[in-house]
């Protein structure tokens, strides 16, 4: 089909090949498909002469032989990475969070004046004690630490 840009400026054409941008005034031979026409011919920005392609349909019949198979070996795969994934995360977990009473604010307290103790790590603690009120200054987790630890329980 002939297609002819009768616009000032570039305009596109969803060709079969790809899009394809015609300049003004240009002619170009191309195929379209049918699926294109309305939205074509509704922009008003092209003289179109030709039939269009028909659309590719499935008419003819796809071989899904194998295809399930495969994919469901696939997935089998898939679930034994996230099983193996799962077991590894439990394992670091349990690792990094023993089996331990939690600190009390005095234990916590002892934590901020100890030197090899990192500040994220006191901080940590603390936030398990204050919770969501936690300052982010040390000096200020400390006076709410002990005000907690001279509070009775």
């Amino acid at each position: 089909m002939k297609i002819t840009n009768t616009q000032a400026g570039p305009r596109g054409v969803n060709a079969v090949s790809g899009p394809i941008l015609i300049d003004p005034k240009q002619t170009v031979e191309v195929e379209v498909y049918a699926r294109e026409k309305q939205h074509l011919e509704a922009t008003g920005w092209f003289e179109i002469k030709g039939e269009y392609t028909d659309d590719p349909g499935s008419s003819a019949p796809v071989s899904l032989t194998g295809v399930a198979d495969d994919a469901a070996k696939e997935i089998e795969g898939l679930k034994k990475q996230l099983a193996e994934r799962d077991a590894e995360i439990a394992k670091l977990k349990a690792a990094a969070k023993p089996d331990e009473e939690p600190k009390t604010a005095a234990e916590v307290l002892a934590m901020a004046s100890n030197p090899d103790v990192q500040f994220m790590t006191f901080k940590a603690a603390a936030t398990k004690l204050l919770g969501d009120k936690t300052p982010s200054k040390k000096d200020e987790i400390i006076a709410a630490l002990e005000d907690l630890a001279t509070k009775p329980s």
